[in-house]
């Protein structure tokens, strides 16, 4: 009987340890483990040979702090992806949680560029299946792809009036040399316009990355807010 009990005591002091044991980890180490568990990801995307796409699809699933994250698919692993996923989330949010607890001051999710994550292409490349994303387009390919959005987002500003009483928000479009603030018109969701600067901006990075334009340093400006001039709106800016 003593001797029951004194394996019972053991048991427990051996959980109330790996309990102690776990909170004792860093936020560095959470991280570690969080990198090892995306590694296993990768190399179970890695293990399945790409040779129909129809058998693949574009996962998108929510990043722990920020936006989204995507994948290629097979439909074979996709159960075992998601618990994969889902296991990583969870140490990410440890490493939050133990750095929380260590000081760190962890901003908000800012969209200060807006810039478009989503790939454009899954493809089989030498047996593996591959994501390609805007930044993988040709310098002439990004040039027709951007003709049309720039249009459209002038018509965008073109046609907004402001009588004072809009609720406005301001943005950024990518310019050769510095940027351009521009203003547009919160709604209870995000605007369809959003969508278009997004992916303009990832198209101008693009080509500006490929032509690299000789800029000068100006100074930095920053939105104050928008006013009304002649019932158009106009950003405020500040140095």
């Amino acid at each position: 009987m003593k001797f029951i009990k004194l394996i019972s005591y053991l048991f427990l002091f051996m959980l109330l340890f790996s309990a102690c044991k776990k909170d004792d980890f860093t936020s560095e180490q959470w991280s570690a483990k969080a990198e090892e568990k995306k590694a296993e990801i990768d190399k179970l995307i890695a293990s399945e040979k790409c040779e129909n796409l129809n058998e693949w699809n574009i996962e998108k699933v929510s990043n722990f702090w920020c936006g989204h994250v995507y994948f290629p698919v097979h439909k074979r692993f996709k159960s075992q992806f998601n618990k994969l996923w889902e296991e990583y989330l969870a140490l990410r949010s440890n490493e939050v949680n133990a750095g929380i607890k260590e000081g760190i001051i962890y901003e908000p999710c800012e969209e200060y560029i807006l810039f478009n994550s989503e790939p454009t292409q899954l493809s089989c490349v030498n047996g593996k299946a591959k994501l390609l994303y805007i930044k993988d387009l040709s310098l002439s390919e990004s040039k027709i792809r951007i003709a049309p959005l720039k249009i459209k987002i002038d018509k965008y500003l073109n046609n907004l009036t402001c009588s004072g009483t809009e609720n406005w928000g301001t943005t950024i479009l990518l310019k050769d040399c510095g940027v351009e603030h521009i203003a547009y018109i919160r709604t209870a969701e995000r605007p369809e316009i959003m969508k278009d600067i997004a992916l303009y901006n990832s198209l101008k990075k693009n080509i500006i990355e490929r032509e690299k334009p000789n800029c000068s340093t100006g100074k930095y400006t920053y939105p104050k807010g928008v006013k009304c001039v002649n019932n158009k709106p106009v950003v405020e800016l500040s140095e």
